[in-house]
């Protein structure tokens, strides 16, 4: 193997050990052949500073580095044939390098680009404000008060920050360095939080869990903004750049005044003295702010090109003790601020810790332990000349860069700003650690092994670093979080659509679209069908479910055995002729549906009228109530107390009833009187089942046509004229509903005020029916108490075979002729002409309740439908009058305050997340591009063979440097 010749200082390099790789950190933004131009001259004795700052990871001159002799030493390589390339680490992928130092410093210069992309990338989509919805890795500075934060802040942002008090002290600071051709500083407002003052002074109770910042209350996303401020183009005009700060951080302060009342004017932009006193008003703002602290952001945009590609935040300083007994609130306030921002999982750390203090009373790094954020931490041993001289001091220090004091997942930097300005701070800084000059204080000589830990310029290089990897980490994450919230936005636009281009058109078609529908809807046969099976059939079902009840049991005297039992009278049982059968004691079996009667076992196949029941215990003789709406059957008083609201009558209840009513000297005779009462006490009982009716016709018929609206207005959903002619349908719907139970009522009071019919014929069938049916039921108890036999069951005649029928028959007329004629026989007239009646009466009311609906209600609908609308929302012309055709449109269109800001904070949002968008893919187009060029490039190239190195060193060339200069292959690794 050919020897290769290693170059002296070439073993420690700047950012090795701290997570960098070698070749990045040995030539992140410089190629090779731009180093050695650099390096070719001699230095002198005394430190060569420029006084521009340089790239972030290579100085002047590295520490330990020999001079350069000016030999021309041959370089010594070793030449692989296989095309063997060792993967050098990138941000976005994986970048190849050559086989060739040619390759292998075009991927280092790729690398530098690549950074800067990333950095560029990232730092415009937290300008954005896309955090809400992912993520974003981020530098956060944090440090007590005096720990040397701010001239820290400065050296990293390439800017002579203004240090005056009360600067940038009361908000956080956002600032996005990145490298551009021309020289410029931006300022923005970033409103995230609103101010909610107190009406009384606030106090350390005041700061909760829950409110962190007070009186500041955190905004919904789509209400924060990002606000351009000023724009600075001098960058040595540090009095302007203070100037401009001043006054945003005391916009920030003042959130009820417009921030452009802030905006100042620079030199040549307004007379001097219209400045002045417009600075003058201003100071008079910040001295009586309205809030002594912001959480909101003034955010600084430098671009230059000397800069690095950084994003942090700078945020005010952790303090112990409040300067005004006023102002204690805000030391939990700022912790609360500080803990806020290192709690963020993307977020990497870097905490200053001055040298000149113990770095045990340091709050930062405590407030960083309670998160358990080390291993996210950078820490920045700050003010490093004001070291104190003790030597324990130094060995204390010493540990933590070791890792065994306060260890920080990213290790430590060390600092050293004096000065009064960003040139001669770098000057100072540089001499300080290399001790090429007097400076103040001594580097002492034990820190030399963390030579690559010194200076701004190896911790800018490192933080850029570091900063693109993690970012390149979770760039498809965020991606996909972007991309997925802008789903959801378009969702929510297709809700609030734009106004429709001819808006009269649009509402003519969506009102000839409803009119047709519905009136297609109530007329159509399969609406009809559904609202007779809903209501008709239901409602004619529950009528004749209230017909009037009998009990049927023959309490008088029918045998020697009924007269020895008459002393203990046994109990009674309700018997519905319809229902199932009774028996001698009450049953534990779930009661039936209320109005049902109770006789017979239950059916097992439905007859024409189907009705259930139940049995009620009553005592012998029951009283006759005066006539009464009749209880429920589950109500009724089963004891000797009698019930204002019976559900049934007894035969002895119709005798009764009879014998007050009979006229004297008519013996025989029963009066008409008898008939009426118990006919209206069962017809008083239709009220509810009408109400009943009309309200779930009206449920069918509104749930229809409100869904034909809502899908002919679909488009103008949001627009008032949707609303309008919605609460104008109800308003239809009610009135028709009331005039329908108005009419439906009428008919109710004429069938519940006496007897009539003309239909005699219809009359007697229902009467004889149901005198057959009492007479059967009475047949069984008269026999079974004449036999002494408890009768359990009556069977139904619908369940019995022919052959039953005739046995049964055959039963009845052997034991009724020892019977004799039955002694209730007129009672049991009275109950079959009464439920006959109810039969006759009830159908009759049904059909008149469900004509008004099919033949009144639907086709009035039908007939008014079609200009109803029209009408109601002034578009007819007999409305012209109250209205121009223009203020109509404009009324009917509009969406409210409400809807319309939604919009808005909708597009909004969407504006932000396209842009960040396009950023990402932008940002995955360059990757693309670059590792298109890289491959096309390791295919083009061609590996030096042994020859042409020799013929290339013989002429004294090297990657195309003239003669003079040597190189190394481990500079770069070895490829």
């Amino acid at each position: 193997m050919v020897p290769i010749k290693q170059e002296p200082g070439l073993e420690q390099r700047p950012g090795r050990g701290l997570g960098m790789p070698e070749s990045v950190a040995d030539g992140l933004y410089e190629t090779a052949s731009e180093r050695v131009h650099r390096l070719r001259h001699v230095r002198s004795d005394a430190p060569s500073i420029s006084t521009r700052m340089r790239a972030p990871s290579v100085s002047s001159r590295l520490p330990g580095e020999a001079e350069n002799d000016g030999d021309n030493d041959c370089l010594m390589m070793e030449i692989r044939t296989n095309h063997k390339v060792e993967s050098e680490p990138s941000i976005l992928g994986t970048q190849s390098l050559q086989g060739s130092f040619v390759g292998a410093n075009r991927a280092l210069r790729d690398i530098g680009q690549k950074l800067k992309y990333i950095n560029d990338a990232l730092g415009e989509l937290q300008a954005r404000g896309i955090q809400h919805v992912a993520s974003l890795p981020e530098l956060v500075l944090v440090g007590d008060q005096s720990s040397g934060k701010s001239s820290l802040m400065s050296a990293i942002a390439g800017l002579s920050l203004p240090r005056s008090s009360g600067t940038c002290t009361r908000c956080p600071i956002h600032i996005r360095v990145s490298r551009a051709d021309e020289w410029s500083c931006r300022v923005f407002l970033k409103q995230d939080y609103e101010f909610r003052p107190l009406n009384r002074p606030l106090t350390e109770r005041d700061v909760t869990k829950a409110n962190k910042f007070p009186p500041w209350v955190k905004l919904d996303p789509s209400r924060q903004a990002r606000r351009e401020f000023k724009t600075v183009r001098d960058q040595h005009d540090a009095e302007e750049i203070e100037t401009v700060l001043r006054c945003a951080q005391a916009a920030i302060l003042n959130p009820s005044t417009p921030y452009q009342f802030f905006v100042p004017k620079l030199r040549g932009e307004a007379p001097d003295s219209t400045r002045q006193q417009h600075l003058d008003q201003v100071k008079r703002k910040e001295e009586r702010a309205e809030a002594q602290f912001s959480p909101n952001t003034v955010a600084l945009e430098l671009r230059g090109p000397d800069l690095s590609d950084l994003n942090f935040y700078d945020l005010p300083g952790v303090f112990m003790t409040a300067r005004r007994e006023e102002d204690i609130f805000l030391e939990s306030v700022v912790k609360n601020l500080t803990l806020e921002y290192i709690s963020r999982p993307s977020a990497i750390i870097m905490c200053a810790v001055p040298m000149n203090q113990d770095t045990e009373n340091s709050l930062a790094l405590g407030l960083i332990r309670k998160q358990h954020a080390e291993k996210r931490c950078i820490g920045v041993m700050t003010k490093a000349d004001l070291l104190p001289k003790d030597p324990s001091s130094a060995r204390n220090w010493l540990s933590m860069l070791h890792g065994r004091a306060h260890p920080l997942g990213h290790g430590y930097f060390i600092t050293s700003r004096q000065g009064s300005d960003l040139e001669e701070q770098n000057k100072r800084e540089e001499a300080f650690f290399n001790r090429t000059a007097d400076t103040t204080g001594s580097w002492p000589v034990e820190f030399d092994e963390f030579k690559d830990h010194c200076g701004v310029e190896k911790l800018k290089a490192f933080l850029s670093l570091k900063l693109g990897e993690e970012f390149a980490k979770i760039l498809p994450e965020v991606k996909d979080k972007v991309n997925s919230r802008l789903v959801d936005i378009q969702e929510q636009l297709q809700k609030y659509p734009d106004p429709p281009p001819n808006p009269e058109l649009e509402i003519m078609k969506s009102l000839t679209e409803f009119t047709i529908r519905v009136k297609d809807r109530v007329l159509h046969q399969d609406f009809l069908a559904h609202w007779d099976g809903s209501c008709g059939e239901p409602f004619r079902a529950k009528i004749l479910s209230l017909k009037p009840k009998f009990n049927v049991r023959d309490h008088a005297k029918a045998s020697s055995r009924d007269e020895q039992t008459r002393a203990t009278p046994k109990p009674r049982e309700v018997i519905d002729l319809d229902g199932p059968s009774p028996s001698t004691t009450p049953s534990n079996r779930k009661r039936q549906a209320p109005g049902a009667d109770v006789s017979q076992a239950t059916p097992k196949r439905p007859r024409a009228h189907p009705m259930n029941g139940h049995i009620k215990v009553e005592p012998v003789d029951f009283p006759m109530p005066p006539p009464a709406t009749p209880q429920h059957v589950r109500h009724a008083t089963p004891t000797g107390t009698p019930s204002s609201r019976k559900t049934s009558r007894t035969l002895m209840d119709l005798r009764n009833l009879i014998r007050r009513a009979a006229v004297p000297g008519q013996p025989g005779l029963i009066s008409a009187t008898v008939y009426e009462p118990l006919f209206i006490e069962a017809a008083r009982l239709w009220e509810k089942p009408v109400d009943t009716f009309v309200d779930l016709t009206f449920n069918i018929l509104q749930s229809d046509i409100t869904g034909i609206l809502n899908t002919a207005f679909a488009h103008l959903n949001n627009r008032a004229v949707y609303k309008e002619s919605l609460a104008h349908i109800r308003a239809f719907m009610e009135n028709l509903k009331g005039e329908l139970r108005t009419q439906l009522q009428s008919i109710y009071r004429l069938e519940a005020t006496r007897l009539f019919t003309k239909d005699e014929d219809t009359l007697k069938r229902h009467e004889a029916a149901e005198m057959k049916l009492l007479v059967r039921h009475r047949n069984h108890f008269r026999i079974a108490a004449h036999n002494g036999e408890e009768l359990n069951a009556v069977p139904k005649m619908e369940d019995m075979t022919d052959e039953e029928l005739r046995q049964e028959e055959s039963r009845f007329a052997k034991e009724l002729k020892n019977l004799g004629p039955d002694p209730f026989q007129p009672e049991l007239e009275v109950a079959a002409y009464i439920r006959g009646y109810y039969l006759t009466a009830a159908n009759r009311f049904v059909d008149y309740a469900c004509i008004h609906v099919m033949s009144g209600l639907l086709p009035r609908v039908a007939s008014v439908i079609d200009t109803y609308l029209h009408d109601k929302l002034g578009l007819l012309s007999s409305s012209a009058g109250r209205a121009t055709a223009q203020d109509v449109l404009q009324r009917l269109m509009s969406e409210g305050p409400e809807i319309e800001q939604k919009r808005r904070d909708l597009r909004a949002e969407k504006e932000t997340l396209d842009g960040a968008m396009d950023i990402i893919v932008n940002l995955e187009r360059r990757e693309r591009e670059q590792a298109a060029a890289a491959a096309s490039q390791y295919a083009a190239s061609t590996v030096f063979d042994a020859s042409q190195a020799e013929s290339m060193l013989d002429e004294g060339h090297t990657n195309g440097v003239g003669s003079g200069t040597t190189y190394s292959a481990t500079a770069y690794g070895d490829v």
